[in-house]
């Protein structure tokens, strides 16, 4: 299983939200070019980078960042937040990012979405689905979580794969930056409807236990955030998970 390192931006600098909450932030005293240089000297290939100045305000402030991660760094990166036009999408696609990650306008927008994508591109696209479990079914939320889509997390994949996308971030917004674990269930469920396609786990990795449970159940990799900045996953065992990997 891949382990993606996460690197959220805001204002230029590195945040977490809890459960996507833009009034409950937490800053870190961390430089993000610093920090992304850091996980690749652990033995990291990817990054997994989030503009969420692009999330809440339609409107990137952190464009400098990502490209000096991406010119002075190995990393493959990949990025999202805010990627709500053909303007910013051309953008990125006609840039060295190695993935970029879409999902409000992607869901929202689908038939617009779709016809800007030609077939050998949509390789480099992540489609993002972001859920909330109520009554035991996952619905897709959107705008950084502060709207709901009306639309269920299964069909969506699908729709998804029918027009040739083959990998899926998919985050339980419950479980993000808690640290309590991630909603193995739902990774389960989404692995026995749907293979082959690429699942990024995303939301409450909180040990190097958890990392193994999600390996445990081939899911192909898994964004990490917090629990790394926070040393809950220390150097040493993320170093010793990739070289297993």
């Amino acid at each position: 299983m891949k382990l993606i390192p996460a690197i959220d931006l805001l204002d230029q600098k590195c945040v977490r939200l809890l459960r996507g909450d833009f009034d409950r932030v937490t800053f870190y005293e961390k430089d993000p070019l610093q920090l992304a240089k850091h996980y690749e000297s652990l033995g990291c290939e990817h990054i997994h980078l989030v503009d969420l100045n692009g999330t809440r305000d339609g409107k990137s402030k952190n464009k400098s960042i990502v490209d000096s991660i991406i010119s002075k760094t190995n990393l493959k990166v990949q990025m999202g937040g805010g990627i709500r036009s053909k303007n910013s999408i051309n953008y990125w696609l006609d840039s060295d990012l190695k993935k970029l990650v879409i999902g409000s306008f992607a869901v929202e927008e689908y038939d617009q979405f779709i016809s800007l994508l030609s077939p050998n591109t949509r390789s480099r696209i992540v489609i993002a689905l972001d859920v909330l479990i109520v009554a035991n079914i996952p619905q897709i939320q959107i705008h950084g979580w502060q709207k709901d889509s009306e639309l269920t997390l299964l069909p969506t994949i699908k729709t998804f794969i029918d027009q040739g996308f083959e990998e899926f971030l998919i985050t339980d917004i419950s479980k993000d930056g808690t640290l309590k674990g991630p909603n193995i269930e739902l990774y389960k469920q989404i692995n026995l409807e749907f293979s082959p396609i690429n699942v990024i786990a995303s939301g409450g990795v909180s040990s190097l236990d958890d990392l193994i449970k999600l390996d445990n159940i081939s899911i192909q990799s898994a964004v990490v955030g917090k629990s790394l900045l926070e040393n809950k996953i220390t150097d040493q065992e993320l170093m010793q998970f990739l070289q297993k990997g």
